[in-house]
Protein backbone atom coordinates (compact mmCIF):
# COMPACT_ATOMS: atom_id res chain seq x y z
CA UNK A 1 0.00 0.00 0.00
CA UNK A 2 1.20 3.68 -1.00
CA UNK A 3 2.47 6.29 2.10
CA UNK A 4 -0.36 8.62 3.05
CA UNK A 5 -0.03 11.70 0.29
CA UNK A 6 1.70 14.62 1.78
CA UNK A 7 0.66 18.21 1.80
CA UNK A 8 1.80 19.38 -1.57
CA UNK A 9 -0.02 16.54 -3.16
CA UNK A 10 -3.55 17.34 -1.36
CA UNK A 11 -3.24 20.40 -2.66
CA UNK A 12 -2.14 19.66 -6.22
CA UNK A 13 -2.79 16.14 -7.43
CA UNK A 14 -5.74 16.29 -9.82
CA UNK A 15 -8.63 15.34 -7.82
CA UNK A 16 -10.41 12.25 -8.81
CA UNK A 17 -7.46 10.72 -8.58
CA UNK A 18 -6.45 11.50 -5.15
CA UNK A 19 -10.18 11.17 -4.13
CA UNK A 20 -10.39 7.58 -4.94
CA UNK A 21 -6.82 6.85 -3.49
CA UNK A 22 -8.32 8.75 0.18
CA UNK A 23 -11.44 7.22 -0.42
CA UNK A 24 -10.59 3.36 -0.93
CA UNK A 25 -9.03 3.15 2.39
CA UNK A 26 -12.32 4.57 3.77
CA UNK A 27 -14.53 2.59 2.33
CA UNK A 28 -12.47 -0.67 3.69
CA UNK A 29 -12.19 0.99 7.31
CA UNK A 30 -16.24 1.63 6.81
CA UNK A 31 -16.83 -1.79 5.81
CA UNK A 32 -14.82 -3.09 8.39
CA UNK A 33 -16.78 -1.10 10.94
CA UNK A 34 -20.13 -2.42 9.42
CA UNK A 35 -18.75 -5.52 10.16
CA UNK A 36 -18.47 -4.71 13.83
CA UNK A 37 -22.28 -4.98 13.50
CA UNK A 38 -22.84 -7.45 10.60
CA UNK A 39 -20.77 -9.90 12.89
CA UNK A 40 -22.92 -9.84 15.94
CA UNK A 41 -26.11 -9.70 14.03
CA UNK A 42 -25.08 -12.67 12.03
CA UNK A 43 -23.39 -15.03 14.76
CA UNK A 44 -26.54 -14.45 16.99
CA UNK A 45 -29.26 -15.50 14.24
CA UNK A 46 -28.86 -18.91 15.71
CA UNK A 47 -30.15 -17.23 19.15
CA UNK A 48 -33.60 -16.47 18.06
CA UNK A 49 -34.85 -13.67 16.63
CA UNK A 50 -34.96 -12.03 19.89
CA UNK A 51 -31.81 -11.64 19.91
CA UNK A 52 -31.56 -10.73 16.42
CA UNK A 53 -34.15 -7.89 16.92
CA UNK A 54 -31.91 -6.96 20.01
CA UNK A 55 -28.13 -6.73 18.07
CA UNK A 56 -29.79 -4.58 15.14
CA UNK A 57 -31.75 -2.09 16.92
CA UNK A 58 -29.62 -1.14 19.61
CA UNK A 59 -27.02 0.11 17.17
CA UNK A 60 -29.68 3.24 17.86
CA UNK A 61 -28.80 4.14 20.87
CA UNK A 62 -25.73 3.63 20.07
CA UNK A 63 -25.47 6.20 16.76
CA UNK A 64 -26.79 8.46 19.32
CA UNK A 65 -23.97 8.08 21.77
CA UNK A 66 -21.46 8.31 18.10
CA UNK A 67 -23.08 11.85 17.58
CA UNK A 68 -22.65 13.13 20.73
CA UNK A 69 -19.28 12.93 20.11
CA UNK A 70 -19.28 14.78 16.80
CA UNK A 71 -19.29 17.16 19.49
CA UNK A 72 -16.01 17.41 19.42
CA UNK A 73 -14.99 14.98 16.19
CA UNK A 74 -16.60 17.09 13.09
CA UNK A 75 -15.02 20.18 14.45
CA UNK A 76 -11.55 18.35 14.67
CA UNK A 77 -12.18 17.52 11.10
CA UNK A 78 -12.56 20.55 9.86
CA UNK A 79 -9.94 22.34 11.76
CA UNK A 80 -6.92 20.24 11.32
CA UNK A 81 -7.27 19.73 7.46
CA UNK A 82 -7.71 23.51 7.18
CA UNK A 83 -4.89 24.15 9.54
CA UNK A 84 -2.70 21.65 7.65
CA UNK A 85 -3.68 23.31 4.62
CA UNK A 86 -2.40 26.29 5.80
CA UNK A 87 1.04 24.59 7.08
CA UNK A 88 -0.15 25.38 10.79
CA UNK A 89 1.04 21.76 12.34
CA UNK A 90 1.67 23.11 15.72
CA UNK A 91 -2.10 24.48 16.24
CA UNK A 92 -3.42 21.22 14.64
CA UNK A 93 -1.96 19.34 17.13
CA UNK A 94 -3.56 21.32 19.90
CA UNK A 95 -6.80 20.77 18.36
CA UNK A 96 -6.29 17.03 18.29
CA UNK A 97 -5.03 16.94 21.98
CA UNK A 98 -8.56 18.53 23.60
CA UNK A 99 -10.89 16.99 20.95
CA UNK A 100 -9.48 13.32 22.10
CA UNK A 101 -9.34 14.36 25.98
CA UNK A 102 -12.80 15.36 25.62
CA UNK A 103 -14.22 12.01 24.04
CA UNK A 104 -12.55 10.44 26.68
CA UNK A 105 -14.17 12.02 29.33
CA UNK A 106 -17.24 11.59 27.46
CA UNK A 107 -16.88 8.06 26.84
CA UNK A 108 -16.45 7.15 30.75
CA UNK A 109 -19.47 9.29 31.22
CA UNK A 110 -21.80 7.36 28.46
CA UNK A 111 -20.65 4.30 29.97
CA UNK A 112 -21.40 4.76 33.32
CA UNK A 113 -25.23 5.95 32.24
CA UNK A 114 -25.22 3.06 30.28
CA UNK A 115 -25.13 1.05 33.33
CA UNK A 116 -28.32 2.71 34.68
CA UNK A 117 -30.31 3.60 31.48
CA UNK A 118 -30.23 0.46 29.43
CA UNK A 119 -33.06 -0.90 31.02
CA UNK A 120 -35.51 1.51 31.24
CA UNK A 121 -34.50 2.22 27.44
CA UNK A 122 -35.15 -0.96 26.40
CA UNK A 123 -38.64 -1.13 28.07
CA UNK A 124 -39.34 2.33 26.06
CA UNK A 125 -38.24 1.64 22.63
CA UNK A 126 -38.94 -2.56 22.49
CA UNK A 127 -42.10 -3.44 25.35
CA UNK A 128 -42.32 -6.80 24.46
CA UNK A 129 -40.51 -8.65 27.21
CA UNK A 130 -38.02 -10.83 25.60
CA UNK A 131 -36.90 -8.47 23.00
CA UNK A 132 -36.65 -5.85 26.02
CA UNK A 133 -34.47 -7.97 28.19
CA UNK A 134 -31.77 -8.91 25.17
CA UNK A 135 -31.75 -5.48 24.03
CA UNK A 136 -30.88 -4.26 27.31
CA UNK A 137 -28.46 -6.75 28.10
CA UNK A 138 -26.70 -6.56 24.69
CA UNK A 139 -26.65 -2.49 25.19
CA UNK A 140 -25.71 -2.36 28.98
CA UNK A 141 -22.25 -4.17 27.96
CA UNK A 142 -21.23 -2.48 24.24
CA UNK A 143 -21.81 0.96 25.75
CA UNK A 144 -19.07 -0.07 28.34
CA UNK A 145 -16.96 0.42 25.08
CA UNK A 146 -17.62 3.82 25.16
CA UNK A 147 -14.39 5.20 26.23
CA UNK A 148 -12.64 3.01 24.01
CA UNK A 149 -14.90 3.63 20.84
CA UNK A 150 -14.99 7.54 21.10
CA UNK A 151 -11.41 7.90 21.51
CA UNK A 152 -10.42 5.58 18.48
CA UNK A 153 -13.45 7.54 16.21
CA UNK A 154 -11.56 11.18 17.28
CA UNK A 155 -7.72 9.88 16.07
CA UNK A 156 -9.20 8.38 13.17
CA UNK A 157 -11.09 11.61 12.23
CA UNK A 158 -7.64 13.42 13.01
CA UNK A 159 -5.00 10.89 11.00
CA UNK A 160 -8.07 11.07 8.00
CA UNK A 161 -8.07 14.93 8.08
CA UNK A 162 -4.59 14.91 7.79
CA UNK A 163 -4.62 13.21 4.19
CA UNK A 164 -3.78 9.70 6.24
CA UNK A 165 -6.39 7.21 5.44
CA UNK A 166 -4.36 4.02 5.30
CA UNK A 167 -3.18 3.67 9.36
CA UNK A 168 -6.96 3.69 10.49
CA UNK A 169 -7.36 0.63 8.06
CA UNK A 170 -4.97 -0.95 9.16
CA UNK A 171 -6.30 -0.47 12.66
CA UNK A 172 -9.55 -1.32 11.64
CA UNK A 173 -8.75 -4.53 10.18
CA UNK A 174 -6.76 -5.78 13.33
CA UNK A 175 -9.50 -4.62 15.45
CA UNK A 176 -12.07 -6.36 13.47
CA UNK A 177 -10.42 -9.38 12.98
CA UNK A 178 -10.21 -10.27 17.20
CA UNK A 179 -14.20 -9.60 17.04
CA UNK A 180 -14.66 -11.74 14.13
CA UNK A 181 -12.62 -14.36 16.21
CA UNK A 182 -13.76 -14.03 19.74
CA UNK A 183 -17.69 -13.76 18.85
CA UNK A 184 -18.74 -17.08 18.01
CA UNK A 185 -15.53 -18.32 20.89
CA UNK A 186 -17.72 -16.08 23.46
CA UNK A 187 -21.46 -16.48 22.16
CA UNK A 188 -21.35 -20.45 21.75
CA UNK A 189 -18.17 -21.56 24.09
CA UNK A 190 -16.90 -23.87 22.55
CA UNK A 191 -13.91 -25.83 24.31
CA UNK A 192 -12.72 -23.97 26.96
CA UNK A 193 -14.65 -20.98 26.19
CA UNK A 194 -18.11 -19.41 28.33
CA UNK A 195 -21.31 -19.95 26.55
CA UNK A 196 -21.88 -16.25 27.27
CA UNK A 197 -24.86 -16.37 24.34
CA UNK A 198 -25.81 -12.31 23.43
CA UNK A 199 -23.60 -11.06 26.26
CA UNK A 200 -21.29 -12.91 24.29
CA UNK A 201 -21.55 -11.10 21.64
CA UNK A 202 -21.31 -7.75 23.36
CA UNK A 203 -17.93 -8.75 24.59
CA UNK A 204 -16.32 -9.48 22.04
CA UNK A 205 -16.95 -6.01 20.42
CA UNK A 206 -16.06 -4.25 23.55
CA UNK A 207 -12.47 -6.17 23.55
CA UNK A 208 -11.81 -5.41 19.87
CA UNK A 209 -12.79 -1.78 20.52
CA UNK A 210 -10.20 -1.91 23.77
CA UNK A 211 -7.18 -2.91 21.47
CA UNK A 212 -8.52 -0.68 18.83
CA UNK A 213 -8.04 2.61 21.27
CA UNK A 214 -4.47 0.89 22.76
CA UNK A 215 -3.84 1.13 18.93
CA UNK A 216 -3.82 4.48 18.44
CA UNK A 217 -2.60 5.36 21.92
CA UNK A 218 0.69 4.03 20.99
CA UNK A 219 0.77 5.75 17.59
CA UNK A 220 0.00 8.98 19.36
CA UNK A 221 3.08 7.85 21.51
CA UNK A 222 5.63 7.52 18.81
CA UNK A 223 4.58 10.53 17.48
CA UNK A 224 2.84 9.52 14.15
CA UNK A 225 3.29 12.08 11.40
CA UNK A 226 -0.12 12.18 10.44
CA UNK A 227 -1.54 12.46 14.26
CA UNK A 228 -0.01 15.42 15.24
CA UNK A 229 -0.80 15.83 18.94
CA UNK A 230 0.86 19.22 20.94
CA UNK A 231 0.26 20.93 24.34
CA UNK A 232 1.07 24.51 22.69
CA UNK A 233 1.36 25.87 19.59
CA UNK A 234 2.25 29.54 18.19
CA UNK A 235 -0.35 31.84 16.90
CA UNK A 236 -3.99 31.91 18.12
CA UNK A 237 -5.38 29.84 20.70
CA UNK A 238 -7.26 26.73 19.72
CA UNK A 239 -10.16 26.31 22.00
CA UNK A 240 -12.62 23.84 22.54
CA UNK A 241 -15.37 26.01 21.73
CA UNK A 242 -14.41 26.65 18.44
CA UNK A 243 -14.59 22.93 17.87
CA UNK A 244 -17.97 22.25 19.50
CA UNK A 245 -19.24 25.33 17.16
CA UNK A 246 -18.73 23.39 14.37
CA UNK A 247 -19.50 19.93 15.81
CA UNK A 248 -22.56 20.95 17.53
CA UNK A 249 -24.80 20.96 14.06
CA UNK A 250 -23.28 17.87 12.93
CA UNK A 251 -24.52 16.25 16.67
CA UNK A 252 -27.46 17.70 16.74
CA UNK A 253 -27.97 15.80 13.18
CA UNK A 254 -26.98 12.37 14.17
CA UNK A 255 -28.79 12.52 17.76
CA UNK A 256 -31.92 13.28 15.41
CA UNK A 257 -31.22 10.94 13.23
CA UNK A 258 -30.94 8.11 15.64
CA UNK A 259 -34.16 9.19 17.94
CA UNK A 260 -35.89 9.15 14.42
CA UNK A 261 -34.94 5.21 14.07
CA UNK A 262 -35.74 4.39 17.98
CA UNK A 263 -39.11 5.98 16.87
CA UNK A 264 -39.50 3.97 14.32
CA UNK A 265 -38.56 0.46 16.36
CA UNK A 266 -41.30 1.76 18.42
CA UNK A 267 -44.23 2.25 15.50
CA UNK A 268 -43.24 -1.05 14.41
CA UNK A 269 -43.72 -2.51 18.12
CA UNK A 270 -47.12 -3.20 17.37
CA UNK A 271 -47.05 -5.25 13.90
CA UNK A 272 -44.81 -7.87 15.67
CA UNK A 273 -41.21 -9.08 16.19
CA UNK A 274 -40.43 -9.50 12.29
CA UNK A 275 -41.54 -5.84 11.59
CA UNK A 276 -39.47 -4.41 15.45
CA UNK A 277 -36.26 -6.57 13.24
CA UNK A 278 -36.80 -5.82 9.94
CA UNK A 279 -36.16 -1.84 10.67
CA UNK A 280 -33.24 -2.96 12.44
CA UNK A 281 -32.12 -5.36 9.40
CA UNK A 282 -32.89 -3.38 6.64
CA UNK A 283 -30.94 -0.39 8.23
CA UNK A 284 -27.79 -2.50 8.09
CA UNK A 285 -28.64 -3.45 4.72
CA UNK A 286 -28.69 0.47 3.87
CA UNK A 287 -25.34 0.51 5.42
CA UNK A 288 -23.67 -1.07 2.43
CA UNK A 289 -24.46 2.18 0.21
CA UNK A 290 -24.45 4.51 3.37
CA UNK A 291 -20.58 3.56 3.62
CA UNK A 292 -19.47 4.09 0.00
CA UNK A 293 -21.19 7.64 0.21
CA UNK A 294 -19.63 8.32 3.73
CA UNK A 295 -15.66 7.36 2.01
CA UNK A 296 -16.19 9.33 -0.69
CA UNK A 297 -17.64 11.96 1.07
CA UNK A 298 -14.59 11.59 3.87
CA UNK A 299 -12.03 11.95 1.28
CA UNK A 300 -13.68 15.14 0.00
CA UNK A 301 -13.81 16.92 3.33
CA UNK A 302 -10.12 16.13 3.62
CA UNK A 303 -9.82 17.49 0.17
CA UNK A 304 -11.86 20.50 0.47
CA UNK A 305 -10.32 21.12 3.92
CA UNK A 306 -6.91 21.50 3.04
CA UNK A 307 -7.85 23.68 -0.40
CA UNK A 308 -9.89 25.93 1.31
CA UNK A 309 -7.08 26.39 3.89
CA UNK A 310 -4.45 27.15 1.52
CA UNK A 311 -6.88 29.39 -0.17
CA UNK A 312 -7.95 27.71 -3.15
CA UNK A 313 -11.60 27.85 -3.70
CA UNK A 314 -11.48 26.49 -7.23
CA UNK A 315 -10.14 23.21 -5.86
CA UNK A 316 -12.74 22.93 -3.24
CA UNK A 317 -15.62 23.26 -5.88
CA UNK A 318 -14.18 20.67 -8.43
CA UNK A 319 -13.75 18.48 -5.06
CA UNK A 320 -17.62 18.62 -4.28
CA UNK A 321 -18.74 18.39 -7.91
CA UNK A 322 -16.85 15.04 -8.61
CA UNK A 323 -17.71 13.75 -5.32
CA UNK A 324 -21.59 14.30 -5.69
CA UNK A 325 -20.77 12.66 -9.21
CA UNK A 326 -19.31 9.89 -7.74
CA UNK A 327 -21.95 9.03 -5.78
CA UNK A 328 -24.75 8.91 -8.72
CA UNK A 329 -23.15 5.93 -10.14
CA UNK A 330 -22.51 4.49 -7.04
CA UNK A 331 -26.13 4.89 -5.66
CA UNK A 332 -27.16 3.18 -9.44
CA UNK A 333 -26.11 0.53 -8.59
CA UNK A 334 -27.07 -0.33 -5.02
CA UNK A 335 -30.59 0.78 -6.16
CA UNK A 336 -30.53 -2.04 -8.32
CA UNK A 337 -29.57 -4.22 -6.29
CA UNK A 338 -31.59 -3.71 -3.52
CA UNK A 339 -34.79 -4.09 -6.07
CA UNK A 340 -33.40 -7.18 -8.09
CA UNK A 341 -32.31 -9.85 -5.31
CA UNK A 342 -34.16 -8.17 -1.64
CA UNK A 343 -34.22 -11.61 -0.22
CA UNK A 344 -30.72 -12.70 -0.68
CA UNK A 345 -29.82 -9.42 1.12
CA UNK A 346 -32.13 -10.36 3.65
CA UNK A 347 -30.68 -14.13 4.07
CA UNK A 348 -27.54 -13.04 5.50
CA UNK A 349 -29.23 -12.13 8.61
CA UNK A 350 -32.19 -14.49 8.74
CA UNK A 351 -34.23 -17.34 7.53
CA UNK A 352 -37.61 -16.75 9.54
CA UNK A 353 -39.89 -16.99 6.55
CA UNK A 354 -41.98 -13.84 8.48
CA UNK A 355 -39.18 -11.92 8.48
CA UNK A 356 -38.35 -12.61 4.56
CA UNK A 357 -41.84 -12.27 3.76
CA UNK A 358 -42.16 -8.57 5.56
CA UNK A 359 -38.51 -7.67 4.37
CA UNK A 360 -38.59 -8.04 1.01
CA UNK A 361 -41.13 -5.12 -0.14
CA UNK A 362 -39.71 -3.09 2.75
CA UNK A 363 -36.29 -2.76 1.04
CA UNK A 364 -37.99 -2.50 -2.49
CA UNK A 365 -39.41 0.71 -1.46
CA UNK A 366 -36.42 2.12 0.35
CA UNK A 367 -34.27 1.20 -2.86
CA UNK A 368 -36.16 4.15 -4.78
CA UNK A 369 -34.72 7.18 -2.40
CA UNK A 370 -30.80 5.12 -2.33
CA UNK A 371 -29.91 7.60 -5.28
CA UNK A 372 -31.05 10.29 -3.58
CA UNK A 373 -30.09 9.58 -0.90
CA UNK A 374 -26.33 9.07 -2.23
CA UNK A 375 -26.02 12.50 -3.07
CA UNK A 376 -27.23 13.96 0.17
CA UNK A 377 -24.62 11.94 2.34
CA UNK A 378 -21.60 12.80 -0.03
CA UNK A 379 -22.64 16.52 0.42
CA UNK A 380 -23.20 16.69 3.56
CA UNK A 381 -19.90 15.20 4.82
CA UNK A 382 -17.52 16.55 2.13
CA UNK A 383 -19.36 20.14 3.58
CA UNK A 384 -17.86 19.45 6.98
CA UNK A 385 -14.72 20.19 5.53
CA UNK A 386 -15.36 23.56 4.96
CA UNK A 387 -16.91 23.86 8.58
CA UNK A 388 -20.02 25.69 8.02
CA UNK A 389 -22.16 22.58 9.40
CA UNK A 390 -25.52 25.07 10.63
CA UNK A 391 -27.38 24.91 7.83
CA UNK A 392 -27.24 21.40 6.92
CA UNK A 393 -28.21 20.75 10.53
CA UNK A 394 -31.01 23.22 10.18
CA UNK A 395 -32.35 20.98 6.77
CA UNK A 396 -31.97 17.89 8.84
CA UNK A 397 -33.75 18.89 12.17
CA UNK A 398 -36.82 20.25 10.35
CA UNK A 399 -37.23 16.79 8.55
CA UNK A 400 -36.95 14.31 11.50
CA UNK A 401 -38.79 16.85 13.24
CA UNK A 402 -42.12 16.02 11.29
CA UNK A 403 -40.51 11.93 10.95
CA UNK A 404 -41.31 11.78 14.24
CA UNK A 405 -45.03 12.19 14.65
CA UNK A 406 -45.64 11.20 10.90
CA UNK A 407 -43.68 7.50 11.87
CA UNK A 408 -46.92 6.81 14.26
CA UNK A 409 -49.37 7.87 11.40
CA UNK A 410 -48.26 6.40 8.25
CA UNK A 411 -48.27 2.46 9.60
CA UNK A 412 -52.17 3.09 9.67
CA UNK A 413 -52.57 5.17 6.51
CA UNK A 414 -53.96 2.20 3.67
CA UNK A 415 -53.38 -0.56 6.35
CA UNK A 416 -49.84 -0.28 5.27
CA UNK A 417 -48.20 -1.09 8.74
CA UNK A 418 -44.47 -1.46 8.78
CA UNK A 419 -44.11 -0.50 5.05
CA UNK A 420 -45.32 2.94 6.16
CA UNK A 421 -42.35 3.65 7.62
CA UNK A 422 -40.14 2.62 4.69
CA UNK A 423 -42.48 4.77 2.40
CA UNK A 424 -41.70 7.51 4.96
CA UNK A 425 -38.22 7.25 5.01
CA UNK A 426 -38.10 7.09 1.15
CA UNK A 427 -40.26 10.62 0.50
CA UNK A 428 -38.38 12.51 3.61
CA UNK A 429 -34.69 11.46 2.16
CA UNK A 430 -35.49 12.30 -1.13
CA UNK A 431 -37.11 15.73 -0.44
CA UNK A 432 -34.40 16.69 2.19
CA UNK A 433 -31.69 15.86 -0.83
CA UNK A 434 -33.26 18.34 -3.08
CA UNK A 435 -33.50 20.82 -0.16
CA UNK A 436 -29.13 19.98 0.53
CA UNK A 437 -27.96 20.22 -2.91
CA UNK A 438 -29.95 23.58 -3.58
CA UNK A 439 -27.93 25.17 -0.43
CA UNK A 440 -24.60 23.66 -1.07
CA UNK A 441 -24.88 25.53 -4.69
CA UNK A 442 -25.24 28.78 -3.10
CA UNK A 443 -21.61 28.38 -2.21
CA UNK A 444 -21.20 29.91 1.11
CA UNK A 445 -19.81 27.16 2.47
CA UNK A 446 -16.12 28.40 0.10
CA UNK A 447 -15.75 30.79 3.00
CA UNK A 448 -14.53 28.29 5.47
CA UNK A 449 -13.43 28.48 9.01
CA UNK A 450 -11.52 31.99 8.02
CA UNK A 451 -13.05 33.86 10.64
CA UNK A 452 -12.37 31.11 13.39
CA UNK A 453 -8.69 30.44 12.23
CA UNK A 454 -6.91 33.75 10.99
CA UNK A 455 -9.18 36.19 12.40
CA UNK A 456 -10.93 37.87 9.22
CA UNK A 457 -13.80 36.63 6.58
CA UNK A 458 -13.09 35.01 3.40
CA UNK A 459 -15.22 35.82 0.45
CA UNK A 460 -15.67 32.52 -1.88
CA UNK A 461 -13.68 33.83 -5.45
CA UNK A 462 -16.01 35.30 -8.04
CA UNK A 463 -17.89 32.77 -10.48
CA UNK A 464 -17.10 30.05 -8.12
CA UNK A 465 -20.32 27.93 -8.21
CA UNK A 466 -20.78 25.69 -6.04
Amino acid sequence: MSPAPRREELLTAPVPRILLRLALPVLASQALRLGYQWVDAMWVKGLGVEATAAVTTSVFALWCVYALNDLFSAGLSAFVSQLLGAGERARAGVAVRKAVTASLVLGVATALAGLAAAGPLARAVVPAGGVADAYALYLRIVLLGAPFILTSLTAEVALRAAGDTRTPLVVDLFSILLNVALAPLLIYGPGPFPALGLAGAAWSTVIAQAVMAGCYAVLALRRHPALPVAWRAPGGPVRLAGLLRVGLPVTLIGMLFSVVYVVFVRAAAPFGEAAVAIVGVANRIEALQFILSLAIGTAGATLLGQALGAGDVRRATLVMRTAQRWAVWISVVMTLVMLLLPQALLALFTGDAELLAVGVPYLRVLALTVVATGIEIVTAEVVVGSGHTREISLIYTVVSLLRIPLAFQVTRWWDAGVLGIAWLITISCTLRAIVLVGWVSRGTWKRGLARELRGEPAAPEPGAAG
